[in-house]
């Protein structure tokens, strides 16, 4: 882990959430109800920044955690916000190892070349996961995540149950409560 990046804590924002298996559409941007899922996490974001947070942090896996970095990449690079990115990436090769998807792999390069990146552990191993979830929860003051309600023995619901007990706020989209992440214009 990288010693060198520092950040204030009270400023900063991490995210969690499902990928794109357990996402509406598998995941699929070109769907109607995932361009209103982006949008909301677009909204979310920018709500932040404009509630003072200037950091942002992401898990870097498939799903939630990669929109929400490039959402932020695309704040910093196309719009010029003042913020930062930091990649707490799980394992050394994650995104080499478990990104099957060409889009995905091209969006997890480009950020992790342009913002600072933390592995947490060398190696994958049983607990890396948990550990870079506590690693954001310890190093956050909001998290922002999107979740399914009935799946509540997922990794995401472990780290907004890490973020309750540490007392991070909390912005939580809720998709199987929300019918238009489920609408489908282009059969």
């Amino acid at each position: 882990m990288s010693e060198q990046i520092s950040w204030n804590i009270k400023k900063a924002c991490c995210f969690t959430g499902h990928r794109n298996r357990d996402l509406p559409f598998g995941g699929n941007r070109n769907k109607q109800g995932m361009k209103c899922l982006v949008s909301s996490l677009q909204l979310f974001i920018e709500n932040a920044v404009d509630d003072g947070y200037d950091t942002f942090i992401s898990g870097m896996a498939e799903g939630i955690d990669l929109i929400c970095a490039e959402i932020v990449h695309n704040l910093i690079t196309r719009k010029g916000f003042d913020i930062k990115l930091i990649c707490a990436i799980p394992y050394k090769n994650q995104g080499a190892i478990e990104l099957s998807s060409p889009l995905d792999q091209y969006i997890y390069n480009l950020v992790i070349q342009d913002c600072e990146t933390i592995y947490v552990s060398d190696k994958k191993s049983s607990d890396c996961y948990r550990k870079r979830n506590q690693f954001m929860v310890d190093h956050s003051s909001r998290i922002i995540g999107v979740v399914d309600s009935d799946k509540r023995r997922s990794g995401s619901f472990q780290t907004i149950n890490m973020a309750k007990k540490a007392g991070l706020e909390q912005k939580i989209l809720y998709i199987n409560k929300n019918p238009v992440f489920f609408i489908d214009d282009n059969k």
